[in-house]
C-alpha cells in the first residue's frame, strides 16, 4: 500500500470513490450522494488541488485508489491553529488492513510537523463504532455531541465532536 497527495490526475479514481462511499454509508457523511453526482467535475476537480492546509490522501493498492481522508486547516487568522479530518473511508473489499489507520496516521504525522497546528478536530456518527475506536486509539477525545446533526431518509444522526491536542496550553 502507498499513500499520497491526491491531484487532479486522480479525478476520476476519487470521484468513483467518493460516489461509492457516500451511497454505501450516507450517515456517515453530510453530503447526499445526488448532490455529489451533480458536482461539475471541474468543482470536484478543485478540492484535489492540494496545498500545505488542505490536501485529500489517497491509499493506493495495486494502482487502485482504496481509501481516502481530507485535511482541511480553518481558513480565519483567529482560527488557524486549528485543522480537521474529515471523508475517511476505504472501500469494503480491504477493510481490516490497517488501511484507514495508515491515512489517519499519516494525516497526524503531518499536522505534528506544522508547529502552527495545536489541535485537530473532526466529527463522527455515533453508531459508527469502528471509526470511534480508530480515532480514541490515535489519541481523540469526545468533547461533544451534536443531536440531530442531519438526517437521511427520514432519519435522524447524531454525531461526536472529537479533538487531538496536538500542543500543550501552554506553549
Amino acid at each position: 500500500m502507498t499513500i499520497l497527495t491526491l491531484t487532479p490526475a486522480n479525478l476520476r479514481e476519487y470521484r468513483a470513490l467518493r460516489l461509492a462511499a457516500l451511497h454505501e454509508q450516507p450517515p456517515a457523511f453530510g453530503t447526499p450522494a445526488e448532490k455529489e453526482e451533480k458536482l461539475p467535475l471541474e468543482a470536484m476537480a478543485s478540492r484535489l488541488q492540494a496545498s500545505k492546509d488542505t490536501y485529500i490522501l489517497g491509499a493506493f493498492s495495486d494502482d487502485s485508489l482504496v481509501g481516502t481522508i481530507r485535511f482541511s486547516r480553518f481558513e480565519e487568522t483567529n482560527e488557524k491553529h486549528r485543522g480537521f479530518i474529515a471523508g475517511l473511508y476505504v472501500r469494503p473489499e480491504v477493510r481490516r488492513r490497517g488501511i484507514a489507520r495508515a491515512l489517519a496516521t499519516e494525516v497526524l504525522a503531518r499536522a505534528r510537523r506544522d508547529t502552527g497546528l495545536r489541535r485537530i478536530h473532526l466529527t463522527v456518527v455515533t453508531a459508527q463504532e469502528a471509526a470511534i475506536q480508530l480515532y480514541k486509539s490515535l489519541g481523540f477525545r469526545i468533547y461533544g455531541t451534536e443531536h440531530e446533526a442531519f438526517s437521511n431518509q427520514g432519519q435522524f444522526y447524531d454525531e461526536y465532536l472529537m479533538e487531538l491536542l496536538l500542543q500543550s496550553k501552554t506553549k
